[in-house]
């Protein structure tokens, strides 16, 4: 197992991780004809763009010569959080390598990456009903701080903010 940071080679492989991601972690949270429309083609220009700009920092992980997943990091977006935060602005694995610990490794990997950075803590956005990413990021140290944002993904959902601190554990 490999983590590197993503080449517009990865943009395929990119956007079909991103894309079963999106179709298992929101089933029942987002309508069927969402998740339905999610177009890999159109997500693949998408990655080739942000990579071609290098708009965002993608880091990939590659196991067997096989990318299962990818984390995206960088600054932290928030206003009210001043320049000692970095952000994790997404993680995303192939489903069926959920639940085996690939996800912990990108995350330590990606937060040790921004700690390396000097930032002092980190915060990372999850839909409130993604229970299930919620326990994921509760277990690597991450707490809620109260921070909601409302999203429109073809209704209104919000978002919570989670932070952890460099002496997390």
């Amino acid at each position: 197992m490999d983590i590197r940071w993503a080449k517009k080679e990865d943009s395929k492989d990119l956007s079909i991780i991103h894309s079963e991601s999106w179709k298992t972690a929101y089933k029942n949270i987002v309508s069927d004809e969402v998740l339905d429309k999610i177009d890999v083609k159109k997500r693949e220009d998408y990655f080739k763009q942000l990579l071609k700009e290098k708009k965002k920092e993608i880091a990939v992980m590659v196991l067997d010569n096989i990318v299962i997943g990818f984390i995206t990091l960088g600054m932290n977006r928030d206003n009210d959080l001043d320049d000692a935060y970095g952000e994790i602005w997404g993680i995303y694995l192939l489903p069926r390598y959920w639940n085996k610990g690939f996800g912990s490794i990108l995350m330590n990997w990606g937060i040790n990456k921004l700690y390396d950075r000097g930032y002092k803590g980190i915060s990372l956005w999850v839909l409130e009903e993604n229970l299930n990413a919620r326990a994921f990021y509760e277990k690597l140290g991450f707490t809620c701080d109260g921070v909601i944002k409302e999203i429109k993904i073809e209704k209104i959902l919000n978002e919570v903010r989670y932070i952890r601190h460099i002496n997390d554990e």
